[in-house]
Formats: structure tokens, sequence, C-alpha cells
């Protein structure tokens, strides 16, 4: 079954990211915005953000699932009769309230497609990062995390490894090489189209966006799931050397971020989100994002981080069969 990313994209989040979305790309075209989610709720009257730019103004409401219980609101938004009045929802909403959308004419009505359309066209980086963070790969990368943040407290007592032990780890040491140089070959492969554009063409953007994940879609159908299986057999039958892969990795600059705050969490959920939207897409990591100034370069920095990313897997396992055989691989 195809996944529909312009729904799974907003999963595990409130419409409050749907409208920063929508109001950091309004302000990068030039609009200035009221926030009335955030400062005013009580008296917003069914409008989230009104963007205006000179005598044009935007009013936006924003739902995840419109119900029965939104009706009365959306009817209050549909009184507006200045400007443009747009009303955004991600999952398709309830029979009584889709019987008064059929009833009201002054209301754009914009799903998940439609917002999707609008936040690539408009170069939304973070609406970029969200819909990267979904892919099937990008969780797999994830998972191989989470795995060793579960076991990255055991000790390790240096001795000769088993035959087992170094069987194991040379599998996941096999199997992190293949889908970092997967990812290298389709960072490569994109970084070379995309540095070439020497003027924007937003209506390839949706184009290249689902050419890209088709080869990401290669690399996890060969790959992917061979990765979390090995990690996870390693964290289960010796998790020892998840252990000292930790205490590796904590001691190397790169990593110095990503593993302090992970050892200072007080949650795995949070260690996850750190992860995903920190370590592997930069949602939260604005030194990141600050590299990432429209859609083409934000292509290209989000292939070359994802295999950064798996390239430090395979570099962490590196320096645990280094340090447990005594050799300089």
């Amino acid at each position: 079954m195809e996944v529909d990313y312009s729904i799974s994209v907003w999963s595990g989040f409130s419409e409050t990211c749907v409208l920063e979305c929508l109001e950091k790309t309004y302000r990068k075209l030039g609009y200035s915005i009221m926030n009335l989610h955030n400062t005013d709720r009580v008296h917003e009257e069914g409008v989230d953000l009104v963007c205006q730019k000179g005598s044009e103004e935007i009013r936006i409401q924003a739902k995840m699932k419109p119900r029965k219980t939104d009706v009365e609101q959306l009817v209050h938004f549909a009184k507006n009769t200045k400007g443009k009045n747009i009303y955004v929802y991600v999952d398709n909403p309830t029979k009584p309230f889709r019987e008064t959308m059929k009833a009201i004419s002054n209301v754009q009505f914009w799903d998940s497609s439609q917002l999707h359309k609008f936040l690539v066209e408009n170069e939304s980086i973070e609406y970029y990062c969200l819909y990267f963070s979904k892919h099937p790969l990008v969780l797999s990368l994830k998972r191989s995390y989470e795995l060793i943040i579960g076991k990255r407290q055991t000790s390790y007592r240096k001795h000769k490894l088993s035959a087992d032990e170094l069987g194991r780890l040379w599998i996941a040491k096999d199997n992190s090489v293949k889908v970092a140089v997967s990812l290298q070959f389709i960072y490569l492969k994109w970084n070379r189209t995309l540095m070439a554009k020497t003027e924007k063409r937003r209506k390839e953007f949706e184009l290249i966006l689902g050419e890209i994940f088709k080869d990401l879609d290669m690399a996890y159908g060969l790959f992917g799931d061979k990765l979390v299986a090995s990690i996870e057999d390693l964290s289960v039958k010796h998790p020892n050397l998840i252990g000292l892969f930790w205490h590796l990795v904590s001691q190397r600059t790169n990593w110095n971020t990503y593993t302090t705050f992970v050892d200072n969490s007080d949650s795995l959920k949070n260690s996850l989100f750190f992860t995903l939207y920190y370590w592997i897409c930069p949602l939260s990591n604005e030194s990141k994002k600050n590299l990432m100034s429209g859609f083409y370069s934000s292509m290209n920095y989000l292939l070359e981080n994802l295999h950064d990313v798996a390239k430090d897997i395979e570099d962490g396992l590196d320096w645990v069969l280094a340090e447990a055989t005594g050799t300089d691989l």
C-alpha cells in the first residue's frame, strides 16, 4: 500500500505545527502575520492566522481532522467578507462537517495534498524536514539509534571476542556500510543535478521530491530492515558491544552534542524526538537549517545528512571492532 506522506508527515503533531509552517512560509513571501492561535485563542473567532501584504489579507484556520463540533467555528470563520479565507485540514472531515463545507462558497478548503503543494513550492524548510522524517529509511535509521540508546549503559570489559560476538558485529558493520554507501550514491547523484540548477522551477519541485523518495525507497527495500535487524540482534545477544559503541562515540567531537543530550534526557521519548528532528532531519537544529536556503539546497543537504548519519553508525562499529580486537581498521 502506497504511503500518503502528505498526511503521515503530520502524525504526532497538532495543528500548531501546521500553522507554524504556514506562518514561516507566508513571512518569507513578504506577509506580516498575526498569530491569533497563539496570542488570542479566546477571541480568535475561528481565525488562526491573519496574513497581510499591502491591501491583501488572507485569513487561515487549521484543524487536523474537522468534526461536527467544529462546524460552528467554521460558520463563524466564513462570515469574514474581507480578503481570502483558507481552511486547512489534514485528515478527511466527518460527514456533518463535509455537508457544511458544501454550503460555504467564500472559503477555500485545502486538504493535505493542497497544503503539501503550497509548502513544497514555496520552500518551507520545516516541511521538508518533516516530510523526510517519515520515510521508512529514515525511520530505520531512527530505530537503529533507538536500539543503541536502549543498551548504551551496558558495561564492557575488555576481552577476546568470541566467534559469535565477532560474527554478529561484522554483520551489523556490513549492513551499516551498505546503507551508508547507498545513501552516498543517492546524495552524489542528486548533488550533481541539484547544484546544476541556475533558476528555480517551482513546478518541478514535487517531481524531484518524488524521484528522490523513489531512490530512498530502493535503498530501504534492499538494506533498511537488514540494518535494523542486525543492530537489534547485536543489542540483544551482546549488549556489552553496544555499551562500548556508546563509550567510544561519546568521545568524538561530531557526536558530542547528540550523546550529551541523550545522556541528560529524562525520557526515551525526548531522546527519540531529538534523534529524528535534530540529528537526522534538522527540524529543531537551527545551525543546520541555516544551510537549507531553498528547495535545491534543502534536498541536497538532507540527502548529505542522511548519508552522514548512516556513516556515523558505520564509523562507530568500526571503532568497536578496532578497540575490541586490538586492530587498526
